[in-house]
């Protein structure tokens, strides 16, 4: 199957990938902006981490188009050292994506390293130069004739990244649904209100995140993942228009944690 995804060769996102599809023909994208852009219909973007937090670029562009969720996968994230040097003591700037760099705060802060931004992790390993150092998987050092510098370096053991999948077949009975909503005024309590049609008929969040709307300061949008989908969830969608605009991205089946 033909999916679009962010690349070069050995990112996170392609390792996901490869764990989910079973007959996994990789399209490279040079961003994330340029994944949603493609004409491949499957796609697989990353959406959260346990240290960074939401991506902010899937979730706008989630906003933005007409891309359907279809399912979820995680992936546990070892951020490794590879640079052309042999040693950390001659490295002076590491070069990663922005989450990765997010992610290894520790690391930079105790070999006092200057960041630079990469457009993946991958594609730091594949344009690092010298006196640089990137954080990427460990696979891209085979890849890119890299030396391995330093193994599992982000601040906690437990750093997991959560990738969605968009406009696949569904794999499983749907568990989740994930929503943005809209509030059509800014008022006090319509935070409260919108997200008390959840609670009021028994639907867990599982994660909240405002972002602007882009259309004037202090307007915002709410990205929500709820534990539901089907008739109950109907329900709440009902009370939520009551209050603003309710697109449903879709409802899929939620990944097992590991």
């Amino acid at each position: 199957m033909k999916v679009a995804l962010l690349g070069p060769e050995g990112t996170f996102t392609h390792q996901a990938a490869e764990e989910y599809f079973t007959d996994l023909q990789p399209c490279f994208c040079s961003t994330i902006e340029e994944v949603f852009e493609s004409d491949i219909e499957v796609k697989l973007v990353p959406v959260e981490n346990s240290l960074g937090g939401g991506v902010r670029d899937t979730i706008d562009l989630l906003r933005e188009s007409e891309n359907k969720v279809t399912g979820e996968k995680l992936l546990p994230i070892n951020h490794t050292v590879v640079s052309p040097e042999e040693s950390i003591e001659e490295v002076d700037t590491v070069f990663s994506h922005p989450q990765a760099l997010a992610q290894c705060q520790e690391f930079v802060a105790e070999y006092e390293l200057d960041t630079r931004e990469a457009d993946s992790t991958a594609d730091a390993a594949e344009n690092v130069s010298s006196g640089e150092a990137a954080l990427a998987s460990e696979v891209t050092a085979d890849i890119y004739d890299l030396n391995v510098l330093g193994e599992s370096v982000q601040d906690e053991d437990t750093n997991t990244t959560r990738f969605l999948i968009l406009n696949s077949e569904i794999k499983a009975e749907p568990s989740k649904t994930s929503l943005i909503l809209e509030p059509e005024e800014d008022r006090p309590g319509i935070l409260h209100a919108m997200l008390s049609c959840f609670s009021g008929h028994q639907i867990n969040l599982t994660h909240i995140q405002s972002r602007p709307t882009k259309q004037e300061l202090g307007k915002y949008y709410f990205y929500v993942e709820a534990e539901a989908h089907g008739q109950k969830l109907e329900k709440a969608i009902k009370a939520l228009e009551t209050y603003g605009q309710v697109n449903k991205l879709g409802e899929y089946p939620g990944a097992e944690k590991k």
